[in-house]
């Protein structure tokens, strides 16, 4: 009777957990429209990952998902080569032949100072453009991507004829109560444009701009901020003042509480990419930890061994993606592992990558011997570093929820000249049967 109550007590906070995981935003949500002082973590996150004074905030998360910050050697990650801005047209920031460019730029100002987005609002709209569509009104694009901002009518930003509507498309942007998809009984638009992020006018242009968009590549933006400004202050004359002043509740409610700790998945849900700032800004925690290689037992050299003693949970190939929803090949064998869980090399070789990837997480590779190279995803903290000889048996990492899943589990992979190969054959030919603990 105690066991099962005790089972029952942890089935009932892992579902507590997941329900917070869904329904946090909207739960800040509600308690913004309460209270209306708190900041919306998840655009705080955003902030503070691109503020120069904020960069210790970040650097917490990434410790978070195993890496070492040394923050006195940190350097922000720059920026895509800054584009050329083309002179001599009837405009700044235009060339000669850019007549139709300068329609829709000013097409985009028109419906900026209609939305009362001021200067800032405008420049994020143009250096939006300008990476989306080089302010060419596009009729075709990524998938059903269309016109200056690549808007798809499958995502419900309105008909392929209105979405190459340049004014439309720009309304639709800005949002707030002059979009077309503004809805009075929510007080915002649908899909969200710029006035419908809390706090737009303060994040970086990159952000805020990312923040609608939700861009494969939310980094881009930023590389457009100087020539969008000449191209804003070129354009804004004859532009009634007051549609320049910033729009009212843009920008950090005033006596706000600081945030609390921001997490990985703070910064995730924002849409900013942390694993890509945290890997490009710091390294991975390495096996120089004092303790860190230890506690493997090494097997001889040649031998092989599991990396995990623990039961399968899905087997190599095809299956039904739980996440994606369809069907394509599990290319590893799933084993149950709680976080932190330590995770051995299966026999010697050379890590030859620690690295992230969108699915697998935090990831190690390893090469062996004859063409074998195994793979280890969904990791909570590598204990290894490129180039280092590891022995079978040691220790290498210790796994977790990285990446895309379900929950925490060790994903293991077999490659053999490049190609993915089902592991629980290839090991029981090694003498490790795979299933012993399952």
């Amino acid at each position: 009777m105690e066991a099962f109550a005790a089972w029952l007590v942890v089935w009932g906070k892992t579902r507590a957990v997941g329900w917070l995981a869904r329904h946090w935003p909207k739960l800040v949500a509600a308690g913004l429209a309460v209270g209306g002082a708190a900041v919306f973590v998840a655009v705080t996150a955003a902030t503070l990952v691109s503020g120069t004074d904020q960069d210790a905030v970040a650097a917490n998360a990434c410790t978070e998902l195993g890496y070492m910050v040394d923050e006195a050697a940190y350097q922000p990650p720059p920026v895509d080569q800054k584009p050329v801005i083309p002179t001599g047209g009837p405009v700044a920031g235009f060339g000669r032949d850019d007549a139709d460019k300068i329609a829709n730029a000013q097409a985009i100002v028109a419906a900026g100072a209609e939305a009362g987005v001021g200067r800032r609002g405008l420049i994020v709209g143009i250096a939006t453009a300008l990476q989306e569509s080089g302010l060419e009104n596009l009729d075709h694009g990524d998938r059903d991507s269309l016109g200056l901002f690549q808007q798809r009518p499958s995502q419900g930003w309105g008909t392929a004829q209105q979405v190459l509507d340049p004014r439309f498309a720009a309304l639709a942007f800005f949002g707030g109560a002059t979009s077309p998809h503004f809805h009075p009984s929510a007080g915002k638009a649908s899909p969200a444009g710029l006035l419908d992020v809390y706090g737009w006018a303060d994040l970086p242009v990159t952000v805020a701009a990312q923040s609608v968009q939700r861009s494969a590549f939310p980094d881009a933006y930023a590389k457009h901020e100087d020539r969008a400004a000449v191209i804003v202050d070129a354009l804004i004359d004859g532009v009634p003042a007051g549609a320049l002043a910033p729009a009212p509740g843009t920008g950090v409610a005033p006596g706000s509480d600081p945030p609390g700790v921001v997490t990985a998945a703070d910064f995730r849900a924002s849409g900013v990419d942390i694993d890509a700032f945290c890997s490009s800004s710091f390294q991975l925690a390495s096996a120089t930890r004092p303790g860190s290689s230890l506690g493997g037992q090494i097997i001889p050299t040649g031998a092989w061994t599991a990396p995990l003693q623990s039961r399968i949970t899905s087997a190599f190939g095809s299956r039904f993606h739980p996440i994606y929803r369809e069907w394509r090949l599990h290319a590893g064998t799933d084993f149950h592992a709680a976080v932190g869980t330590p995770i051995a090399s299966p026999t010697v070789g050379v890590v030859g990558g620690v690295l992230w990837t969108s699915g697998g997480g935090l990831t190690v590779t390893i090469a062996h011997a004859d063409g074998i190279e195994t793979q280890h995803l969904h990791l909570s903290e590598a204990l290894v570093t490129p180039g280092e000889e590891v022995q079978g048996g040691q220790i290498i990492a210790l796994s977790g929820g990285s990446g895309i899943g379900t929950g925490p589990h060790y994903h293991f992979e077999v490659h053999v000249d490049g190609e993915p190969v089902d592991a629980e054959p290839f090991m029981l030919q090694r003498g490790v049967n795979l299933r012993a603990w399952s």
